[in-house]
């Protein structure tokens, strides 16, 4: 209302101002007209503030009056006043003349016997020692022996199974189990477990015959009730969790243990789902994104690595460069996405012709690098040699035409060629120069830049 007032306020002292301004100066002078505009603003300004403020106390009072014929909030307690009465007589002992003792002394507090027990039905220190692995980042092996560990006491006189992940996402693998029977096989397929499909925890009560809920796997011991939840987190499926028991313990329902089952898959995804991140970041970053081999930089991490370890320990190390004589060509006449096919044909093949414990590179641009641990003067000119031949009889179909390389290939081999890693790795990039100036599909070894020099 104080807006309203204000607003005929200011239209009554804008009239004022206009007629003074239009009267003749004969009848005003412009000093008279001054004083009349200042006048008539402030007798305008008195009514305005009279009438406001009483504007307002009318609302407060009307404020008033609704707040007191509104209800009052009745408190109504949880427990039945007839029970509260008893417990009051309970408590409160009363003398010989029927009068009650210390009538307004407090009643004191429920003891920890008298409610139940959360502590028996879920294992806090148990399940502590398990969260404190997840949260140190623990490597998974750990993780999950103390998730072998504290499920038992979770679900007393039950059987489990945790299904993980294998190689290939065709199928589940059995991880580990705990019980004194068998609820399901050693693999299991997505497809056999409802929990998969629906993507949350599918319970299996054998009691009520009419229920079928899909989870054929459990047909092993197939009674009480079981629970299946996935393993997920980051909207990726990575395994299945399996309890069954014939019996709920007493004070426990399918609800509570279908409540302990989800916290235990939900804490244990979200840490595998936080462990494949952390391999996918670390294997973006020694990776080469092109070829899938390991990157420069890792590669000479690893050859400072190897080479410490070759020199305490007084064994040799060899290293192979090499480079597809055909990249120059195919870059012309093909451009160079034809190149970027050749190098991924090349770098997905080169782990197959080398040991396990080998490790390939993509060492610069269109070069590759073997570094071979433990490898002495003739293994690793031998592997070079397999190399070579190997990548002269592949023919990969490109379009309308085939795409095929021969190899130049530089051999160095510590402590014959060099000492260090700068050594080791100038002399087995020029050795691999020298073979590609000779016209390339050969294996030119250090010693012959000596020679060449």
């Amino acid at each position: 209302m104080s807006i309203f007032y204000y607003f005929v306020w200011l239209v009554a002292f804008v009239a004022g101002v206009v007629l003074s301004f239009f009267a003749p100066e004969s009848a005003l002078s412009v000093g008279v007209k001054f004083l009349f505009v200042g006048a008539w603003g402030a007798v305008l300004g008195y009514i305005f503030y009279v009438v406001a403020n009483r504007a307002i106390q009318d609302n407060g009072n009307d404020d008033a009056e609704e707040s007191n014929s509104r209800p009052v909030t009745e408190l109504v307690p949880v427990v039945s006043s007839e029970i509260a009465e008893e417990n009051a007589d309970a408590a409160v002992p009363e003398d010989s003349t029927g009068t009650t003792e210390n009538a307004g002394a407090e009643t004191e507090p429920p003891t920890q016997e008298s409610i139940p027990q959360f502590r028996e039905l879920f294992p806090l220190s148990d399940w502590d020692d398990f969260c404190k692995q997840i949260l140190r980042n623990r490597p998974f092996s750990e993780v999950v022996g103390a998730l072998e560990k504290v499920l038992p006491k979770l679900f007393p006189e039950a059987a489990g199974v945790l299904y993980m992940y294998g190689d290939a996402q065709s199928e589940m693998h059995k991880v580990f189990s705990f019980g004194d029977y068998v609820i399901s096989g050693d693999t299991m397929m997505p497809a056999e477990c409802a929990s998969f499909n629906l993507g949350e925890i599918v319970v299996n009560d054998y009691s009520d015959d009419n229920v079928t809920t899909g989870c054929t796997h459990l047909h092993y011991h197939s009674q009480g009730v079981a629970f299946c939840a996935p393993i997920e987190g980051l909207e990726e499926h990575f395994g299945t969790l399996c309890i069954q028991a014939d019996k709920l313990p007493e004070g426990e329902d399918i609800d509570f243990w279908k409540a302990k089952v989800s916290i235990v898959s939900a804490t244990f995804g979200l840490y595998v789902a936080n462990q494949n991140l952390n391999i996918r970041f670390l294997q973006h970053s020694i990776r080469d994104n092109l070829t899938g081999l390991f990157n420069k930089r890792y590669m000479e991490e690893s050859l400072r690595r190897e080479i410490f370890s070759a020199s305490r320990h007084k064994t040799p190390i060899g290293i192979i460069m090499l480079y597809p004589d055909e990249i120059p060509v195919l870059q012309e006449k093909r451009g160079r996405h034809a190149v970027e096919q050749m190098l991924w044909e090349v770098g997905q093949r080169l782990p197959g012709y080398i040991r396990n414990e080998d490790i390939p590179c993509r060492y610069n641009g269109d070069v590759f690098c073997v570094i071979l641990p433990g490898a002495d003067y003739k293994i690793t000119k031998d592997r070079a040699e397999k190399i070579r031949h190997e990548i002269s009889q592949l023919q990969v179909a490109y379009g309308d035409g085939i795409l095929k390389t021969t190899l130049s290939i530089g051999v160095s081999v510590m402590p014959i060629h060099a000492v260090d890693v700068q050594t080791l790795i100038a002399t087995a990039e020029a050795s691999m120069q020298l073979a590609s100036a000779k016209g390339g599909n050969r294996v030119v070894l250090a010693e012959a830049l000596n020679k060449q020099a």
